[in-house]
């Protein structure tokens, strides 16, 4: 395998004494650096990194993925990679619908590939795909699943770099869409993540008190995340970064009211990137 040090090592040095919105890791910036002929970086998650409906039209659409994207509109994780000079492969595990008791499934195929780099972005299915609060996944098997996930990964390469992106905040969401007709319309008959978007202009104190429910067990799961990042060398968590993403109407696809558009991918690729470059995840 090659030496994945080397690339760690270049990404950090273009990162240094550059804001956020500035870095732009591009080959002329890597000057005489030393690249590596290859790394490869993993996504493993749901829908959104699938890219679903991002442009309002298909289902999936992996080349608008905020991880593993090729697609030119949107500015990934490989993108911004390949933009170092570096030659990236990349394969993108997740899949529309997915849990977190999926995730080791995608991990075992990932990780016979040898990925350097991976990406996670799980929790919105846990939640959404439950009827009654009850059917949620609780905190515990969510943490178990994941665990177990990063498991798989590490005893294939223990050098891998993780990270893990924070569950997006679906009272934001449900917040962002309300008072839209168009967007509740599409909520009502598409039928998305019921427990948190039905019924969205009842305010009686039941359905406040189910959001809220939701919302608190997804905030559960993304401090599950951040344990679980503290607990492992080169395992990182984006502090919230997805979840607090100041999502607007724009960043949702025209289609359903619900995924990331284009823009939405390119915002949360942005975050996750920053807070990847503040803690030093490709740092040696």
């Amino acid at each position: 395998m090659i030496d994945v040090n080397i690339l760690r090592s270049l990404l950090a040095s273009l990162a240094v004494g550059a804001t956020a919105a500035a870095v732009a890791l591009s080959p002329t910036a890597a000057g005489a650096a030393e690249l590596p002929s290859h790394a490869r970086i993993a996504a493993l998650g749901d829908s959104i990194t699938r890219a679903a409906v991002a442009d309002g039209t298909t289902a999936s659409q992996p080349q608008n993925s905020w991880s593993t994207g090729t697609s030119t509109s949107v500015n990934s994780h490989l993108r911004r990679m390949q933009a170092a000079g570096v030659t990236m492969t990349a394969g993108n595990y997740a899949k529309g619908g997915a849990r977190s008791g999926d995730l080791p499934g995608q991990a075992t195929t990932a990780a016979a590939t040898g990925p350097d780099y991976v990406t996670i972005l799980i929790g919105g299915n846990d939640v959404c795909a439950a009827s009654t609060l009850s059917g949620m996944t609780s905190a515990d098997t969510f943490e178990s699943n994941v665990r177990r996930t990063l498991d798989i990964i590490k005893a294939q390469n223990p050098d891998a770099r993780v990270m893990l992106a924070s569950a997006p905040s679906l009272m934001a969401l449900y917040q962002i869409g309300r008072d839209n007709v168009t967007i509740r319309t599409r909520w009502n008959l598409i039928g998305i993540c019921e427990i948190m978007l039905a019924d969205p202009m009842n305010f009686s104190s039941e359905a406040n008190a189910r959001r809220s429910a939701v919302e608190a067990r997804v905030d559960e799961y993304n401090q599950r995340l951040a344990k679980l990042a503290a607990e492992r060398a080169n395992v990182f968590y984006d502090n919230g970064a997805v979840h607090n993403t100041p999502f607007t109407r724009t960043d949702l696809s025209i289609l359903d009211g619900f995924h990331p558009s284009i823009a939405g991918q390119n915002k949360i690729a942005a975050e996750v990137w920053t807070s990847a470059l503040e803690q030093g995840v490709f740092t040696p």
